[in-house]
């Protein structure tokens, strides 16, 4: 497993769900802004569907959790947030959504980009990947190649530009192990500032991020890392 490093100066982190970049990743968008990285997270549903109480109103629970958001990024030094808006449950890998990824990969124009591993559907025999995850991967994937660099696509979307390196997280094939030893409590805070999902569970998620980080790190000869399945864009065009 290759150890990167390196901190680039712009990181894109295009995630599903509100929390999904703090969970899958936090420790290393902590490492990096701290390093200098400009990053720039991009969220695309708004989290209005996520509990468990049938009467919960949905508009309330997502202006909530869209304050939960600000508050994790913060804690990891995010430099920017948006998000794109859509309903839990409704992401979908549609032209629409493909070209506003190609419009952000080319106005941001990062060095590297985060997201999820839509490859990754069964953990276990206790979980499968949710479908907004798998749907968005697949669209930032679609997005990065060929879409971004190749000027006939989406051509109103800006001149094109092609993103290096891609490391998705949430994965069954990790590559890239990234050490955060010393931005785990970060982690841990951005994870916590998700109250209407964490709840009365903070001690057991934190934890649970703890052992995850320590065994990964002890796979990569680290105290603690995050491990992400790596994509070099480096492919002709087609």
């Amino acid at each position: 497993m290759r150890i990167m490093a390196e901190i680039p100066a712009r990181a894109l982190c295009v995630f599903a769900h509100p929390d999904d970049a703090d969970i899958g990743a936090g420790g290393t968008i902590a490492r990096w802004s701290r390093g200098g990285c400009e990053v720039c997270l991009v969220v695309a549903a708004s989290g209005e569907k996520g509990t468990t109480d049938p009467g919960a109103d949905p508009g309330a629970l997502a202006s909530e959790r869209a304050a939960e958001l600000a508050v994790a990024a913060s804690e990891l030094g995010v430099a920017r947030v948006e998000m794109l808006g859509y309903g839990d449950g409704e992401v979908e890998n549609t032209a629409e959504l493909r070209e506003r990824l190609v419009a952000m990969l080319r106005q941001f124009r990062p060095e590297v980009v985060l997201s999820h591993d839509p490859t990754a559907v069964f953990f276990g025999a206790t979980y499968f990947n949710h479908r907004d995850h798998r749907e968005l991967g697949f669209a930032m994937l679609d997005a990065v190649f060929p879409a971004s660099h190749l000027p006939l696509y989406f051509p109103q979307a800006g001149p094109p530009y092609r993103v290096p390196l891609v490391l998705l997280s949430g994965t069954l094939e990790g590559q890239v192990a990234v050490d955060v030893s010393e931005t785990l409590g970060a982690k841990k805070r951005a994870v916590a500032a998700h109250s209407s999902q964490v709840g009365r569970r903070r001690h057991e998620v934190e934890r649970s991020i703890e052992a995850t980080a320590r065994g990964l790190g002890h796979r990569a000869g680290l105290q603690a890392a995050e491990v992400f399945r790596e994509m070099r864009n480096e492919a002709g065009e087609r």
